[in-house]
């Protein structure tokens, strides 16, 4: 069996880096075909939104989004917070509960938080 990862993004993008920096990090292991899970939690779903436009590392950020939208990843988002957020409908977008996403955690290999 592949190993799974699962990056569960949490941190606030408008006063760290680490949730873009964990965008990073799991892209690179999109890009070599590895199993991967994207959760955002919390604040990281403005990452998503149509008019996000305050963080720590917009740049980054810049880059990063279109090569997500052209590979068509699905990002898992937390349902009770996605219900506040006008997300750029270009991204695959799934709603799932607090019990999915801990299901989610049990089943992945490895997993990691930013």
């Amino acid at each position: 069996m592949t190993p799974s990862i699962l990056f569960l993004l949490r941190s606030d993008p408008s006063t760290t880096h680490r949730s873009i920096e964990g965008l990073r990090i799991a892209l690179s292991f999109l890009a070599s075909g590895q199993s991967t899970d994207i959760i955002l939690l919390n604040h990281t779903l403005s990452l998503l939104s149509k008019d996000f436009n305050e963080g720590s590392d917009n740049d980054t950020l810049e880059k990063l989004l279109p090569i997500f939208q052209d590979m068509r990843t699905p990002f898992y988002v937390e349902k009770e917070s996605s219900i506040h957020i006008d997300f750029d409908p270009s991204f695959s977008i799934h709603p799932v509960s607090h019990s999915q996403i801990s299901d989610m955690i049990a089943r992945s290999s490895y997993s990691m938080a930013f």
